[in-house]
């Protein structure tokens, strides 16, 4: 039983579907949500594998955990692997009220880069000691939970990993552009992100807003919504940049727009393993990302993109230009990307990583 808070467009939620998608042939899972199933539910239960919602209401409910025990039970399901930590906590209630149930723990990001607070920590002391498998997706990750009280030594680290998919070619370039409205003279910076503030999405505005005072024909495409959406909107207007932002909302087409890009820029303050710098690089475009959680795994050496600090657009702007004013650098960086997502980061790697663990355990 895959246990997730809902199944919304996002990283976590994307990686569960392709777990329980390419382990078919070996496993019968299902996906338990704490709250209600989310918009990518439909994608699993038209390939007939059950999503449960469980509906929680606000604050701390407990019983949620004897819930997910029962269901397991009911179902004749062994083993439960928790995204998150507030599924690992109700996964480990269960695991309380059934011993025999084995408990994997993936931890895929963090939501803020402030320190774990005392209460946490504490918690978490406590909640790691059961015989299971607890995962980071960075070895970024894995320093931080062990900062946060989490037994070095039980923490092992597996790489998220995509589709690799073939190179787009010069046709899907002018496609996308099309798509998106964007002449072929245009230079072009992209994100995908949830509109959300741990993104700093209005750092990369206002890198933006330097970048086009140098480079006129520079356009922002931002992919994604979310909470902060309307700020970012107030954000743009302010630089006095509206009419070369496009803020698209959410799109299912992602992988088919990117080719669109010059560069691929993230701006987070905390990231896991980024799905969209990996497809960004897997359509060969170049990087330019804040050098935090596990981006500079990914980013390995200088030959496969360009790392910043957080917070600071001047650097963001300086790195952008650099490229804008290189295009042979741009093609040694895309092509280095593509290969370092080939070598290291495929989704058939990560979900045998996964499937080693689970024969394991339920063995």
């Amino acid at each position: 039983m895959q246990v997730v808070g809902r199944l919304t467009p996002g990283g976590t939620e994307r990686l569960i579907i392709q777990i329980c998608l390419r382990s078919l042939g070996e496993f019968k899972p299902t996906v338990c949500c704490l709250d209600d199933e989310g918009e990518w539910a439909a994608h699993l239960e038209a390939r007939g594998i059950e999503v449960i919602a469980l509906r929680r209401r606000p604050g701390f409910r407990p019983a949620l955990g004897w819930q997910i025990a029962r269901l397991a039970q009911e179902r004749g399901i062994g083993l439960l692997h928790c995204h998150q930590y507030s599924p690992f906590v109700y996964g480990r209630i269960a695991k309380y009220c059934d011993p025999a149930l084995q408990l994997l723990y993936t931890e895929h990001g963090r939501f803020s880069d402030a320190p774990t607070p005392l209460k946490r920590r504490l918690a978490n002391a406590i909640l790691s000691r059961f015989d299971g498998r607890i995962v980071a997706v960075s070895d970024e990750l894995r320093q931080y939970m062990t900062s946060a009280s989490f037994p070095a030594g039980r923490i092992r680290v597996i790489h998220n990993g995509i589709d690799t998919a073939t190179p787009p070619s010069a046709d899907d370039r002018r496609r996308a552009r099309r798509t998106l409205g964007l002449d072929n003279d245009s230079f072009v910076i992209a994100t995908v992100a949830r509109l959300d503030p741990v993104k700093d999405l209005g750092t990369l505005v206002d890198a933006f807003a330097i970048v086009r005072r140098q480079a006129a024909s520079a356009r922002l495409v931002i992919i994604g919504d979310g909470p902060e959406r309307d700020r970012v909107t107030e954000r743009v207007g302010r630089r006095d940049v509206a009419g070369s932002v496009h803020l698209t909302g959410y799109r299912s087409d992602v992988r088919a727009l990117l080719p669109a890009a010059d560069v691929y820029v993230s701006s987070s303050l905390t990231e896991g393993i980024s799905l969209t710098i990996l497809e960004a690089m897997a359509s060969g475009v170049p990087i330019v990302a804040t050098a935090v959680g596990g981006t500079p795994e990914i980013l390995s050496d200088r030959t496969t993109g360009v790392l910043v600090p957080t917070r600071d657009p001047d650097r963001l702007a300086s790195a952008v230009l650099g490229l804008a004013a290189d295009p042979a650098r741009r093609a040694s960086l895309a092509a280095a990307g593509r290969c370092r997502v080939e070598t290291a980061f495929t989704i058939e790697r990560m979900v045998d990583e996964y499937a080693q663990a689970y024969r394991r355990l339920l063995n």
